[in-house]
This record gives structure tokens, sequence and C-alpha cells, in this order.
């Protein structure tokens, strides 16, 4: 489907689930409607993620301000207790879990420096959310918080719509760190940031019973390198390392719907490790043994989750529009790998890797947007 039917053709899906399906009450249903959903709302949602293409970026304005009136729509529906079906609330929740994702992934890829401003409010004189006037002091800001405190809300809700649904919860903690990243010129709120790390913490000690693609979407928040909270020297980032490694195994992630997670989750297991070994060759001018142990077992983590990704989900990993982001990661390797050899022959800290630039990097980010996994699989 084009882009530019897209833009109509939302909102009416939207009310066809929430018009023509209320009247179906059957235990079945509510399976039914949600597969739906998924699979005729997400695909055409997610094309609105490529904020590669000048196409979908130029359509950001209207798109943005069509999802926003639909919700408006619905969710005034929703308060005049319109919805009763059991079907009837769970698309409510989807649809309040895509419409802040979508805003998440505005201010996400803007935070990143994917897009701008303008880009995303067009020739608006007033804002969307904030309803201020263009000329305002600090529009711009004023009005990127209004909107994620937007997001904020509508996902707060959304996760006790039709009882307490913990993937939902899942939006919320990440919909929450941006926001608050938002306000604190791009560096963590520690009790956001705290948060993240519980959940995912928490989801991974429950490996078998809770779903894990929240767990990754909330790792996916904590790609600043230049915010202290989220390097290797706040404590807490160690918790979080200890149980992506322990749990997080390639391989064993649970089927959720698509194909890229399978890659991803080796990916950002990866990065962390990546992170971690960054920490440790930066902060150390000489190496004790147990800091060369702790060398080799990150670079074993690296090769493992690489050569999982390289070798058993070959074809995957060929089919990935973003392949050069992996091949990239694997060079970083190779250069950690050479300077541990040389430390090993001459015991010298020769040719240290410049690995902190690359994690912040556009290309290295490009793992993080929201459509180089979504875009074939509408997962």
């Amino acid at each position: 489907m084009k882009k530019d039917k897209l833009v109509l053709v939302i909102p009416l899906m939207f009310s066809l689930l929430f018009g023509v399906y209320s009247c179906n009450d059957s235990d079945d249903e509510p399976e039914a409607d949600t597969k739906k959903f998924l699979s005729e709302i997400r695909p055409m949602f997610f094309d609105n993620l490529d904020f590669t293409s000048s196409e979908i970026v130029s359509d950001i304005p209207s798109f943005l301000q069509n999802i926003k009136e639909t919700f408006d729509d619905v969710e005034t529906q929703y308060n005049a207790g319109v919805f009763q079906s059991v079907s009837d609330l769970e698309n409510m929740r989807l649809f309040s879990q895509y419409f802040s994702f979508y805003m998440l992934g505005l201010t996400g890829t803007y935070l990143d420096g994917g897009l701008t401003f303008e880009q995303i409010n067009g020739n608006r004189q007033k804002g969307l959310f904030s309803g201020l006037d263009a000329s305002t002091i600090d529009f711009e800001q004023k009005e990127m918080e209004a909107m994620m405190k937007r997001a904020e809300a509508v996902i707060e809700r959304g996760y006790n719509i039709n009882g307490y649904n913990d993937k939902a919860y899942g939006f919320y903690v990440a919909v929450r760190q941006v926001h608050e990243r938002l306000k604190n010129n791009n560096l963590a709120n520690p009790e956001a940031h705290n948060d993240a790390i519980d959940y995912v913490g928490v989801r991974l000690i429950n490996y078998d019973v809770i779903a894990n693609w929240n767990v990754l979407m909330s790792m996916v928040t904590m790609t600043n390198y230049d915010d202290p909270r989220n390097t290797f020297g706040n404590p807490r980032m160690d918790e979080l390392l200890f149980h992506v490694n322990a749990r997080l195994v390639p391989g064993s992630l649970a089927d959720l719907g698509g194909r890229y997670p399978e890659i991803l989750g080796p990916l950002y297991r990866f990065d962390l490790n990546l992170k971690k070994l960054d920490w440790i060759i930066q902060t150390n001018d000489q190496f004790s043994e147990t800091e060369l142990e702790a060398l080799d077992y990150h670079i074993q983590i690296l090769e493992t989750a690489s050569n999982f990704i390289k070798n058993e989900r070959t074809a995957l990993l060929n089919s990935w529009d973003d392949k050069n982001t992996f091949d990239e990661r694997v060079a970083k390797m190779e250069q950690i790998k050479a300077f541990r050899q040389n430390i090993e022959q001459t015991n010298q800290l020769l040719g240290k890797p410049d690995l902190k630039s690359f994690i912040n990097s556009g290309s290295f980010k490009r793992a993080y947007q929201c459509y180089s996994c979504h875009k074939p699989s509408g997962l």
C-alpha cells in the first residue's frame, strides 16, 4: 500500500475495529479481532516509521495529526463507556500502544538527531499538542514535551485497560524514559532509568513466561552513551548486563510474531557487552589478571552473539536492510581482539580501539530505529 493512501486508511481501519467488531462478543472474537488488528494495521503503521524515506518524513505532520485526531475521537467514545466488550477494550489498549509508540519513535529519533522539529511540526503556527503559538519562547521544547506528556498519559492508562497488561506496561517504561530525556537535555532521569533497568531484570528472570520483545524495546531507549547513567560508571548498568548475559541467550527468544528480533536480541546483547568493553579499555592504563579475564569474557560474548547471527541466521542477516551496521560491529570486535592480542604479546596498550564514537554514531543507532526491525514483518 502506498504511503499517500495510508493516512486515509488508518482511521477507516480503526473505525471498523471499534465499530463493526463491537457487535461480536463470542469467546473466540477477541483473539480473532486482535489478529486482524495486528495483521492489517501494524504493517501500514510501521511503514510510517521509515524516517530515512524523504516521502515518509515529508508526511510526518499530516500523519501525526491524523493519528492524533483518530485517537482523540476513539478516546472520547471510550470515556463515554461506548466500548464494553473484551474485543473493544483490547483494541483500545492496542491503539494506545501504537499511538504512544509513534510519538516515542518521533521523539527518540529527534533526540538522536535523525529528525528536526520542523520535520515533525511542519509549518504549524499553533502547537498540535501544546496549543501554543509558534512565536512562544522555547516553542520547540514546549511542543515536544507536550507531545511526550500526551504519549505517557495515553500508555499509562493503556496498560490498565481491560486489566493490567505487562506488555503495555513495557511501552510505558520506554515512553517515560524518552519523555524524561527530552525534559533533561537528553540525559536520563534517575528514577525512569532505574525503572527501565528493573523492568528488564525482572522480566528476564521470568524469561519463560514473559514476552521478551518489550524487554528489548526498553533496552533500546538506553542508547545515549554521552549520558553518564548509561555508561558502566553507573553500577546499575552491571545489573542489567548480568541479566542480559545470563538469560538473553542467542536463539532462545520466544516466537514474537516477526523475524528480525532473532537478529536484534543477540545484537543488543552484543552492544551492552561492547559498551562494557569500552568502559574497561578506556578506564585502565594497565591490566591486572582480573581485568584481562574480564576482557576475554566479554569478547567471548561478542563472538557468540555475532557468530549466531552470521552462522545460524545467515539468510535473515543477508535480507536485512541494515546489515552494514552488523558488519561494522564485527569490525570493532576484531579491533578489540587485536588490542587484546597486543597486550598478550607486548604487555603494552597498543592500538586502543575507539568504540565510543562508533557507539554514538548514526550507523550504530540504525539498529535501534523502529523501522529497521519492523519493516518486513509488521511486528
